[in-house]
């Protein structure tokens, strides 16, 4: 129900650039690691949909327990945020199922730290760009 809802409220808020709908078992697609600059190993990711012409993303996104994100920003995205298991501690309060964060452009956020293995349905609103403040 949580993924459903999750879902429904991503789907509000893409802009309407596809030319055909798009259905994904999540289950079926692999866990794969990402390596972004300035992040240790660990984070992973199910990639469910990519608009290739407009940029945008739909993933799932996993950080394994004691796994810490820094403080970080992105130039040419914002990004939402929806827990759908586990536990994240933020500067702005705790982070757990059913919590949905958004992160505009340019917005310096985090870090995050995983007190226990969480999955989160990420989202992002234009192309994807990843820089860590001052190495935080």
């Amino acid at each position: 129900m949580r993924f459903a809802l999750a879902a429904a409220v991503l789907l509000a808020l893409a802009p309407a650039a596809e030319k055909r709908s798009v259905q994904v078992d999540a289950s079926q697609v692999k866990w794969v690691a990402m390596n972004l600059p300035g992040v240790p190993a660990g984070l992973q990711q199910r990639l469910l949909h990519e608009n290739k012409r407009n940029k945008l993303t739909s993933a799932l996104v996993r950080f394994p327990k004691g796994f810490r994100e820094p403080r970080h920003y992105h130039t040419t995205c914002g990004h939402s945020m929806y827990i759908l298991k586990g536990k994240l501690k933020s500067p702005d309060g705790d982070l757990t199922p059913g919590t949905f964060s958004y992160a505009a452009v340019n917005e310096r956020h985090g870090p995050f730290f995983a007190e226990e293995e969480t999955e989160f349905l990420f989202y992002t609103d234009g192309p994807f760009d990843f820089f860590v403040e001052n190495g935080k």
